[in-house]
């Protein structure tokens, strides 16, 4: 389907956090009709499987003077906003009297919405009309607010932390789990189904990406289609039967709002088919999921196909 950022050369758990650098925090590229087109089907079938807001259960005593969950998400939204109109001519955000707007030429679409961040109208361009794709049609359901109309028109899914608390969610593509079951997890309860992590720091991860961010890591998995939204509810991705193999990679990228004590997750998803990787890179991946343990092999959905796997990359 598209280029890797990234090709894997061993198996492991460990962080693998590095500074972003120069690095864009949000990639649009040429796939991005088919993000939008996904994006937009999840949408369509349950928008509250997909986009989930539950505030912290932390650190809400009276007495705490901490921001709010509306002034976390007020202020992780308007950050998107305008990173997103720095990095990328075809989009804008400004203020139009009482209310902001947000254009994006990528999805052709206007989106005004008041001080708190919910939508007043939705615009799109007259062309739209004549097309056929369904990125291009009317949001159904509508755009919630701000954040769910920037979400939607972006490549990225995206989860907030608060005080390592997860308290939103809007993946629509997300690679076998349930954005509404780790609702309120912290990074150690989300990550505890993952063999050899029971030992990470996550203490230590928490507080550098809140302060010492932004960072980015990679995770990566193999899969038979390159189809994006694998919800475990669609029971698709793991036929390893099939003549068909794909590696699925994440790319992440972690910015820390340390005054509302927030952490935002950016999650880039790319999809490459097997048969075009180098020779060498797929010898290199074959060899990563020979030496994978049992449990490694169970965690990445390979128990009862590893040696098919195996000769399917060394071929």
């Amino acid at each position: 389907m598209t280029s890797l950022p990234y090709i894997p050369t061993e198996y492991s758990v460990k962080p693998g956090l590095k500074k972003l650098e120069d690095e864009p925090h949000f990639i649009i590229d040429e796939w991005y009709p088919d993000y939008r087109n996904e994006k937009m089907d999840a949408r369509h079938e349950n928008l509250e499987k997909y986009y989930i807001e539950k505030p912290a259960k932390t650190g809400l005593h009276k007495k705490e003077q901490r921001p709010t969950h509306n002034v976390l998400m007020k202020t992780i939204t308007l950050w998107m906003a305008e990173t997103l109109a720095k990095q990328y001519k075809k989009i804008s955000f400004r203020p139009q009297k009482e209310l902001y707007v947000f254009h994006n030429d990528y999805s052709n679409e206007s989106v005004w919405v008041d001080e708190d961040l919910n939508v007043v109208q939705t615009l799109k361009s007259p062309d739209f009309i004549y097309s056929k794709k369904r990125g291009e049609k009317y949001p159904k359901p509508a755009y919630k607010n701000l954040f769910d109309a920037i979400c939607s028109q972006i490549q990225e899914d995206v989860c907030i932390m608060r005080n390592d608390e997860l308290v939103t969610n809007h993946v629509c593509l997300p690679s076998w789990w349930s954005p509404e079951e780790k609702m309120g997890m912290s990074m150690g309860e989300i990550h505890a189904d993952i063999p050899g992590m029971e030992k990470t720091a996550y203490d230590h991860i928490w507080n550098a990406c809140l302060h010492k961010s932004p960072y980015l890591r990679y995770n990566w998995t193999l899969t038979d289609t390159p189809i994006l939204n694998q919800h475990p509810s669609k029971n698709i991705g793991k036929n390893f039967d099939r003549d068909s193999l794909f590696l699925r990679v994440e790319r992440q990228v972690l910015q820390g709002f340390p005054e509302v004590h927030g952490v935002l997750f950016l999650i880039r998803t790319y999809v490459g088919d097997i048969k075009t990787m180098d020779k060498k890179h797929r010898v290199t991946l074959g060899n990563v999921v020979n030496k994978m343990t049992p449990d490694e092999l169970e965690y990445k959905g390979l128990t009862h196909y590893k040696e098919n796997v195996v000769s399917y990359l060394f071929s």
